[in-house]
């Protein structure tokens, strides 16, 4: 059985064939979206879920991950940044602007999800005691009273990546500074993954993910990276568990 189901049939996105790939060059003047997540905050740590509470900050690790990350890219030519309206992603975003003299814009669309009364309470304890979050957190589409569900979540993320991938005036390269989540999301919809398969993808704090956008928009975004960190976290972690 396949990801997609015993026996679906399924064609490949129109205008893209496979066992082709571009060169970079042929990306040239298309409209990319460079989407980064914050660096580590303390929430990140102690496994609590920040959502949309305001007061939480990136930690040392987290301002660290957001220069490197920044120092990382300091080549690409970026023409405007986005960001969370949320302190640990305007850091983030800061990081990235330094040197480059850009107005950093906000959107709330790119909030990180609204837990409600989940916000701020240890997952892990969750797991252990709460029917409700178990079936908020197995079922994209269900939400208990004041949580949004994933795919509430997922429409706004979309909007936002639209709305930037669409608008005038604002170059080639696009930076928005966002949560986990919303890059999962955004990255799922163009895709097409399915939102039940989202938990089954990571997203490390301060990582790249890119995508290009064909100057027709009838068709879907290719993904130039993802989850990308200087230098690769996974990498580490693995280095450090050996």
């Amino acid at each position: 059985m396949g990801l997609f189901g015993l026996g679906a049939q399924r064609r490949t996105p129109t205008g893209y064939r496979l066992g082709r790939e571009l060169t970079h060059d042929e990306h040239r003047g298309w409209r990319k979206l460079l989407l980064v997540r914050h660096g580590q905050t303390d929430f990140n740590v102690s496994h609590r879920l920040p959502g949309q509470l305001p007061g939480v900050l990136l930690n040392a690790e987290g301002e660290h991950e957001a220069r490197t990350t920044a120092e990382a890219l300091r080549d690409l030519p970026l023409t405007a940044i986005i960001a969370s309206p949320l302190e640990r992603t305007m850091a983030t975003a800061a990081a990235l602007n330094e040197g480059r003299g850009l107005e950093i814009k906000q959107d709330r669309d790119l909030l990180d999800t609204n837990y409600g009364r989940f916000s701020g309470q240890c997952w892990d304890d969750l797991d252990k005691r709460d029917p409700v979050w178990e079936r908020y957190t197995s079922d994209p589409q269900h939400a208990p009273p004041g949580v949004e569900s994933f795919a509430q979540v997922q429409k706004r993320a979309v909007r936002a990546a639209e709305r930037w991938r669409q608008a005038p005036d604002v170059g080639e390269w696009v930076a928005l500074v966002t949560h986990a989540d919303l890059v999962k999301l955004i990255i799922a919809h163009y895709i097409h993954l399915p939102l039940e398969s989202v938990p089954l993808v990571n997203m490390d704090n301060a990582s790249a993910s890119l995508l290009v956008f064909h100057p027709d928009a009838s068709r879907p975004p290719t993904v130039l990276c993802f989850n990308w960190t200087s230098p690769a976290l996974w990498l580490d972690a693995a280095r450090k568990g050996a």
